[in-house]
């Protein structure tokens, strides 16, 4: 990577589009449209939320360009913008938990 590639205004897209995944509904609702496209409905039910919080959610993940919808009859769907958006989530994920196993080291466990 090299510095001189990354101006203010993308950097800056960057950091907005990482406060928009920076809750965990919203890393859950991330998680549930990577497996498939799906509508309010669905996402309240599979994540247990009432679909007013949900909406709230993806409006903040639509708004910073990550999720997008489809309409379908009289429903409308959320997809994520792009696959990879998901396998951000993923690899956190692994970060988090060999960071875990090391620390676990160090402290003996």
């Amino acid at each position: 990577m090299v510095l001189y590639e990354y101006n203010d205004r993308l950097l800056s897209l960057i950091v907005n589009s990482f406060n928009a995944i920076a809750h965990p509904l919203r890393l859950k609702i991330i998680l549930v449209l990577k497996e498939e496209p799906t509508c309010v409905c669905e996402l309240a039910e599979r994540l247990g939320e009432r679909q007013p919080l949900i909406s709230q959610h993806l409006s903040i993940l639509k708004d910073s360009g990550l999720v997008t919808t489809k309409r379908i009859g009289n429903k409308i769907q959320y997809s994520l913008n792009n696959e990879r958006i998901g396998d951000i989530v993923e690899i956190m994920r692994e970060i988090i938990l060999e960071r875990i196993k090391e620390l676990s080291k160090i402290q003996g466990g």
